[in-house]
């Protein structure tokens, strides 16, 4: 018989388990990435752009797999448990829609690929693939609404009327970008012949942004939300010092003024590499904050940083830690 200590232990190690891999996993792909880019003797403009070469199966693992393990991840605050789930999802539909799906059905279409595979077998492919991904979002879903999780967080009372607005608008605001991302692919995957499916994705004007391109912005912005719920308040240095969390503000920063620093970067090192050097950026950022975090989870375990009993940014509610079993919950 494993008693109930044994049981924890278990949860423990698996826990920590699932936190490094997500640390592990990105770097994988950054080592793969730069090592082929050295061998090739090019950068590629954007991490994409590696998904038609030789890195393509470490590419589209590592970030299905990444994918899988944010939402599977249950934060303990819900906020923070709801934002990477949303990342999760979309880190899919950036692993399965490159960014020149477009250029890659135009080649195709003037004739078959070297595996023989035409425009309408890729299609196809998208098409139950991406389907299956809207129906487990739906489920997923469906069962945060069953166990009350979303009408948690939506109704939150957390005594600061605020901190309750800012919730509910969020919650509002990033389901509706999130439904309107799903009808916008599902529309240009399924209502036009498959030979002719490109996936623009958003146009308006001058202004173009492809499913893919859509995808990785609402990641990025979801991972950046992510490191927020880990510092609030923010205006207490003091506090957040205390709890090892002061660096988390940092790194939140530094994610938000990633654009500009990704254009300063390639306009004196690489010129035309802004979005790969912006992705890698944002990337290595939240992999250090979730390494940090990790770390500061075990140092709370052996009570060498102090406990801190604040509730994420604005006072987000937070999970029963008697119902999930989650040692984090108590710290």
């Amino acid at each position: 018989m494993v008693d109930l200590e044994q049981r924890r232990q278990i949860m423990r190690t698996t826990y920590d388990y699932l936190r490094w891999l997500l640390v592990l996993l990105p770097a994988l792909l950054f080592v793969v990435t730069v090592a082929t880019s050295v061998q090739q003797g090019r950068l590629e403009p954007s991490i994409s752009a590696y998904y038609g070469g030789p890195v393509r199966d470490v590419f589209v693992g590592c970030l299905v797999a990444i994918a899988a393990l944010l939402v599977a991840y249950q934060g303990v605050g819900l906020l923070e448990d709801y934002t990477l789930n949303g990342a999760g999802f979309y880190a899919v539909f950036v692993a399965f829609v490159p960014s020149s799906f477009a250029g890659m059905m135009d080649e195709l279409a003037r004739g078959p690929g070297p595996d023989g595979l035409g425009v309408a077998d890729h299609v196809w492919f998208l098409r139950i693939t991406l389907t299956s991904v809207l129906v487990l979002c739906a489920l997923l879903f469906a069962r945060e609404i069953r166990v009350g999780n979303l009408p948690r967080l939506f109704r939150s009372d957390t005594g600061r009327r605020l901190a309750d607005l800012v919730n509910r608008a969020f919650v509002v605001l990033t389901l509706g970008v999130l439904v309107a991302y799903l009808a916008l692919v599902m529309r240009q995957l399924w209502l036009v012949p498959a030979a002719d499916v490109r996936l623009p994705g958003l146009v308006l004007g001058p202004l173009r942004a492809s499913v893919h391109d859509l995808a990785a912005i609402f990641m990025m912005c979801s991972l950046a939300v992510a490191v927020l719920t880990n510092t609030w308040p923010f205006y207490r240095f003091s506090h957040l010092r205390s709890a090892g969390r002061l660096a988390y503000l940092v790194i939140f920063v530094l994610m938000v003024a990633g654009p500009l620093v990704a254009w300063g970067l390639a306009r004196v090192f690489a010129p035309g590499h802004v979005v790969i050097l912006l992705e890698w950026w944002e990337i290595a950022l939240f992999s250090v904050f979730w390494a940090l975090e990790t770390r500061r989870i075990m140092r709370v375990r052996s009570d060498s940083i102090v406990r801190v009993p604040d509730q994420g940014p604005l006072r987000e509610p937070l999970r029963d830690p008697a119902s999930t079993g989650d040692d984090r919950a108590r710290a």
